[in-house]
């Protein structure tokens, strides 16, 4: 009971606002335009300033690479698997590319970060969580994007594979989510070579740090929001059968041998757990 009761905890606070956002929409409260605005404003500026923040109050005492190269290996195993259980689940060319991102490609900015920190209420877990989940940020979401392009162009309708490619290269280099992440980076580096402005911002210029994390806290509970009232069942009927497959693949199976594989290792502490959760076992 105690475990279900955790299991609750994590889950609910971020089902209430999925629903939430289903509820406004439904009701009028919000309108399709202002959903729109919303989801661009999580997307270009909110998120960005969530993450290039994370990355800024990030402490790096030591490079956890363990956890890194763990989590790259398994993301790549997951997408070649993939292509075999997309292959077997459906004949249509257009979709196979679809499925295979549904089983590999997490929301792990959206829904990733709040979920692993919602684990924990000690604080100094919760910052150990959000300091190694920054970090993972960096080769998590690069990788996710370098994946579904691949996926996509593959098993796309078009037939210039190399124009597609390229045009999803370029819109994959101005994504502001991983502009923020080279921002994010590109203080990291400054902080090595120049230890002792490691937190100038912060110290010194704090009207800017308040205003970043003011702009940051809004992304959570707002995205969880505008991806409630994006919501759209219309087409569950008809493809119950490949939608029930993915989302069991995604949530499912595919985090269950991630995590035993991580469990029977042996080298990965709660909080790694946390955050690999965050990254396989994200919707």
């Amino acid at each position: 009971m105690s475990e279900l009761l955790f299991s609750a905890n994590v889950v609910l606070p971020m089902a209430i606002m999925l629903g939430l956002g289903y509820a406004f929409l439904k009701t009028g409260f919000f309108t399709r335009d202002f959903v729109k605005s919303g989801n661009r404003l999580c997307f270009y500026v909110l998120l960005s300033c969530s993450l290039l923040k994370n990355l800024y109050d990030s402490v790096i005492e030591g490079f956890p690479a363990e956890i890194v190269i763990f989590t790259v290996v398994a993301i790549l195993s997951e997408f070649v698997l993939s292509f075999f259980f997309a292959r077997a689940l459906s004949d249509r060319k257009n979709q196979i590319g679809v499925i295979i991102q549904g089983c590999v490609r997490s929301n792990f900015v959206y829904m990733g970060l709040p979920l692993s920190t919602l684990m924990f209420t000690d604080s100094v877990l919760i910052a150990q969580t959000s300091n190694k989940i920054s970090i993972l940020s960096i080769f998590v979401v690069p990788l996710f994007n370098i994946l579904a392009v691949i996926a996509l162009t593959i098993y796309g309708d078009s037939t210039d594979h190399g124009k597609m490619l390229a045009r999803t290269c370029r819109n994959l280099i101005k994504n502001p989510i991983i502009i923020s992440i080279g921002a994010g980076l590109a203080v990291l580096f400054v902080r090595m070579v120049f230890p002792q402005s490691a937190f100038f911002v912060r110290d010194h210029l704090s009207f800017i740090y308040k205003a970043l994390g003011y702009l940051a806290s809004m992304s959570t509970p707002l995205a969880l929001l505008m991806v409630g009232a994006g919501l759209d069942f219309s087409h569950s009927v008809t493809n119950m059968k490949k939608l029930v497959g993915t989302v069991a693949a995604k949530n499912l199976v595919f985090p269950a041998v991630i995590l035993l594989a991580a469990y029977l290792s042996h080298r990965f502490s709660e909080v790694d757990y946390a955050v690999l959760v965050s990254v396989f076992a994200s919707p």
